[in-house]
């Protein structure tokens, strides 16, 4: 077992853990510069740069030359295996989940100087009407998620194995009973904080919620749902050293099984739960 109780046991995803969880202030002051500056947007090339610089420099490039000369190949870590996971999951949630956003939960996006949007042509509101609006999704939101799930699926997982660790002497019906509440906790922390946090004064002028208040207190229970399935499921990628690590291929299998459980959980709340906007 990892000394500090918080990191995997496995040495090559802990290394991931402690350079991701580092990355933490730099994507908090990264992500006030641009709002401040007005720059979220700022025509369609720059929106996809500042969203692909706030990811791929740290993320990708930085790990990938630390560890250019480490036994692991760099497509067989878990730094990449979590990126290529990340990738996967936020396409589909990018894609196809955005819409219930707008749709359930009053999500809008105000991008006029963004001429390039890719989302789902069926789901959601009718394509005639999306971009009045304000319900068509920018490529770039598609790059700026990467990051944004590196760091609540980092800081999840690292909290839920503290708690793991510490009952590991609890008899097994308690055990599992402390795991349901920390991804409960953990799910519902994150879906609050990133709409608490990120949809600031300075943010509203492109990104917004039309009835905050009620998302704040109703739909954080909703975004909670993508969380619920993906937090324990990342737990999961190359944590014990003693078994096999994730292939590739599994990496993409299991982010796909998340985007379609979550989507299923998404739909499951429209149909019995409905708007909150």
């Amino acid at each position: 077992m990892n000394a500090s109780r918080w990191l995997s046991a496995n040495p090559d995803k802990a290394f991931a853990e402690k350079l991701y969880r580092l990355f933490l202030p730099v994507f908090i002051e990264y992500n006030a510069l641009i709002k401040q500056l007005g720059w979220l947007d700022a025509g369609t090339g720059w929106h996809v740069a500042q969203n692909f610089l706030m990811w791929f420099p740290y993320c990708v490039a930085l790990p990938a030359w630390l560890r250019r000369h480490h036994v692991i190949a760099w497509h067989r870590s878990a730094w990449f295996k979590l990126n290529l996971y990340m990738a996967v999951w936020v396409f589909y949630a990018t894609y196809f989940h955005t819409e219930y956003f707008f749709e359930v939960l009053g999500l809008r996006y105000r991008f006029p100087a963004v001429a390039l949007t890719f989302d789902s042509q069926l789901v959601g509101p009718d394509e005639a009407t999306a971009a009045a609006s304000f319900q068509k999704v920018p490529v770039g939101m598609y790059l700026n998620s990467i990051a944004f799930f590196l760091v609540y699926h980092t800081a999840a997982v690292v909290c839920m194995r503290r708690v793991r660790n510490a009952t590991r002497r609890f008899d097994p019906f308690a055990r599992r009973l402390s795991w349901v509440a920390i991804v409960v906790t953990a799910a519902l922390f994150f879906a609050w904080a990133e709409t608490r946090l990120y949809i600031t004064e300075q943010a509203t002028a492109n990104v917004w919620y039309v009835d905050l208040e009620r998302m704040l207190r109703f739909g954080s229970l909703m975004y909670a749902l993508y969380f619920v399935v993906s937090f324990p499921n990342v737990y999961r990628l190359d944590e014990r050293p003693d078994a096999p690590p994730w292939t590739l291929s599994r990496t993409v299998v299991e982010a796909s099984f998340v985007a379609m459980t979550s989507l299923l959980l998404l739909d499951l709340w429209a149909r019995f739960v409905g708007p909150i906007a």
